[in-house]
């Protein structure tokens, strides 16, 4: 079985439901499992796969992991090999802070306009996020706390309306998540958290300045800590 370079149909796939209002369709489903299995490194960086053995990992058919997967490749997280398969992408140290420098800027970007635009509701689900990532923390849950990362990101994008920004860092967002998986961070739980929640709570403010700081402050720490491990690595 082979994956060609636009996809194209082998046949007909079985006829998808259609999503109910407001749930995830199934091409996002297949690029949520599909992209946390390569974050979590339950997929290995350099592992190769086919399709059929993706389509029975996330449980959908051929079309939306296919369509997940380009979304992958572009993103930079696979390469899809025409007719050969798929290949999780490697981790590379230089990419990782080139990565941190482009992700800095855009998050800064973006923790502005979430501060300016958010609405109420907004902002009280941002800091429900920060502290239920510290709770998990606390807990040691690095899959949880890894899983509300993801979220907090997404309400903070979505309280920007910055499409443009958000889209961008995205795939950043990603790749940090997986290298502080790749690099053993676990003992980062608990001040990382700490940072996320001073940043939802200078966000909740409605200043766009506190908030542009903390998100400067969080990004430093990720740095400072990726590159302590790096330097004893």
């Amino acid at each position: 079985m082979s994956l060609r370079p636009a996809f194209e149909s082998d046949g007909p796939d079985e006829p998808a439901p259609l999503p109910s209002q407001g749930a995830p369709s199934l091409t996002e489903t297949a690029y949520r499992r599909l992209e946390e299995a390569i974050v979590t490194l339950s997929l290995r960086p350099g592992a190769a796969l086919t399709e059929a053995q993706l389509i029975d990992m996330v449980g959908v058919g051929r079309t939306p992991v296919r369509e997940a997967l380009i979304r992958l490749a572009q993103q930079g997280l696979v390469e899809v090999l025409p007719r050969k398969g798929v290949v999780v992408a490697g981790i590379n140290a230089i990419d990782i802070m080139a990565a941190l420098d482009a992700r800095e800027v855009l998050e800064r970007l973006i923790a502005g306009d979430a501060a300016r635009r958010a609405s109420p509701r907004e902002r009280i689900s941002i800091v429900e996020k920060a502290r239920a990532m510290r709770q998990a923390a606390a807990e040691g849950d690095a899959t949880a706390y890894m899983r509300l990362d993801k979220e907090l990101d997404a309400a903070v994008a979505a309280a920007a309306r910055s499409p443009y920004a958000t889209r961008a860092v995205e795939p950043l967002q990603a790749l940090i998540r997986r290298a502080w998986y790749h690099f053993e961070r676990q003992d980062d739980l608990v001040p990382a958290a700490g940072h996320h929640v001073a940043f939802a709570q200078a966000l909740a403010t409605a200043d766009p300045a506190a908030a542009m700081a903390a998100s400067d402050a969080l990004m430093l720490h990720l740095r400072n800590g990726l590159l302590a491990t790096l330097d004893r690595d």
